[in-house]
């Protein structure tokens, strides 16, 4: 289904099986509504101790970038929060959050 989104095909809606929760401790399973990101609203950069061992940005997550944010706003830094796994190796590093995007406004 990605791919055929990656290219401009629009097959309709269909499922990939993806996980339905995630272990996240001993005592915490998070359930996973979907796959990916939903929205781009949580807009962030990283930079500085830890910002390179995130997982690379992918195609789904920079789509919901374009779709929320001007190319003015962004950046090479730019990744969404809710794609971020916080690690000890981030420890140190600098997130800068953006003005939000006015979405009150008809």
């Amino acid at each position: 289904h990605e791919i055929c989104e990656m290219h401009g095909i629009d097959i309709g809606p269909s499922s990939s099986g993806a996980a339905v929760s995630a272990i996240r401790s001993s005592t915490w399973e998070e359930p996973l509504y979907g796959e990916g990101p939903c929205s781009g609203f949580d807009h962030v950069l990283l930079v500085g101790k830890g910002a390179e061992t995130a997982k690379p940005i992918d195609h789904v997550e920079m789509r919901m970038l374009n779709q929320y944010w001007d190319d003015d706003e962004i950046f090479p830094e730019s990744r969404l929060a809710s794609c971020i796994d916080l690690t000890k190796d981030m420890d140190g590093m600098t997130v800068y959050v953006p003005d939000r995007i006015v979405d009150d406004i008809p």
